[in-house]
């Protein structure tokens, strides 16, 4: 894109480090593009440290991978772990999932088996043989022997290491106020610490989009969809992979802390550890060693989530150099969005 004033020169802009920054900041820089990254808080603070991080089929409806982004979502999540030399606290044991009977279970399964996805059926010994610690197993689960979950911090903390190490600058505490733009243009953005120009200015702010945006005329829909992530402390490995059911969502972050993720109820406004209770009554009820499980703190962040309920990723409407990317779910899409972004921006 031409640009005024020889702006073509500027770097492309990445405002926000969270996953969804981070992935494209990493993927324009492997490309050969100078990338200039503003972050107000630290890489992750927000909401991608808040995510659950499950990377893969299960728990997702078969009708989600409809969407191209999305049917491309682990392939493309494979080649960019590959890409990464730093540990991102990967533990790949797979997910099992159950619903609320057995027909809804088998029904699941079916639907993702008609779109070729490697999720099979489990019996309830073959439950109880990869997670030896559940007291009670379903009749029958789905299993994704490929699902896999990491540390969120960790794994976006990496692909901005990357990046840097392919030539992108990385400014963490530094907050963009607003846009800066000449009649239809964004030239930059606006900071505390003075304005800062480039030939692209990518919004990966998460649910500040709209608002950011706004400020160029521009109408962005983003919805903020609360989830709350609740750290237990284990005094060992509980459970081997991914496990979700009527009663939890949980997984070891690492081998002493297990991880779980709730819903946010409409209006809800109190202390997020209300909301870890009921998971840990049923995390000592359900599992062998869960009366040792406590609770660490619990977090509530809204994700981003745009109205129409696929990926937005793409040049603002009415507006030169202003591009979008918000997504949901944004940890499983990252490959693919860092992907996409680099291939348009080219």
């Amino acid at each position: 894109m031409s640009r005024i004033d020889g702006r073509e020169n500027d770097p492309i802009l990445v405002i926000g480090a969270g996953i969804v920054g981070a992935s494209i900041a990493h993927h324009l820089a492997r490309s050969g593009r100078r990338v200039t990254v503003l972050e107000r808080s630290s890489a992750a603070e927000g909401v991608t440290g808040k995510s659950f991080a499950w990377i893969g089929f299960a728990k997702s409806a078969a009708a989600a991978y409809s969407d191209q982004l999305r049917g491309r979502a682990a392939e493309e999540f494979d080649r960019l772990k590959r890409e990464l030399t730093e540990p991102v606290g990967l533990r790949s044991c797979g997910a099992i999932t159950w619903e609320e009977t057995e027909a809804e279970t088998r029904e699941f399964i079916d639907s993702h088996h008609a779109l070729g996805h490697p999720i099979r059926l489990l019996s309830r010994e073959d439950v109880l043989a990869r997670e030896p610690s559940l007291l009670k197993a379903p009749k029958v689960a789905a299993y994704a022997p490929g699902d896999v979950g990491v540390d969120p911090a960790a794994f976006t903390r990496a692909l901005l290491r990357a990046a840097e190490e392919n030539g992108a600058t990385v400014h963490p505490g530094t907050d963009a106020l607003s846009l800066l733009t000449d009649g239809t243009e964004v030239r930059g953005v606006s900071t505390a610490h003075g304005p800062v120009y480039g030939s692209t200015v990518v919004l990966a702010t998460g649910t500040e989009t709209p608002r950011l945006a706004a400020s160029t005329g521009a109408v962005v829909e983003i919805d903020a969809s609360p989830c709350c992530l609740i750290r237990y402390s284990t005094p060992y490995p509980l459970v081997n992979g991914i496990l979700s059911g009527p009663d939890f969502e949980i997984r070891q972050l690492d081998d002493t802390t297990l991880i779980a993720a709730e819903d946010v109820p409409e209006g809800f406004e109190n202390d997020p550890r209300e909301l870890a209770r009921p998971t840990l009554r049923a995390i000592r009820r359900l599992l062998a060693g869960g009366n040792e499980v406590e609770l660490l703190d619990a977090a509530i962040a809204d994700r981003p989530v745009p109205r129409d309920g696929r990926p937005l990723l793409g040049y603002a409407e009415g507006v030169s150099g202003l591009y979008l990317a918000a997504a949901h779910p944004a940890m499983i899409l990252s490959g693919a969005i860092g992907a996409h972004v680099a291939q348009e921006l080219a």
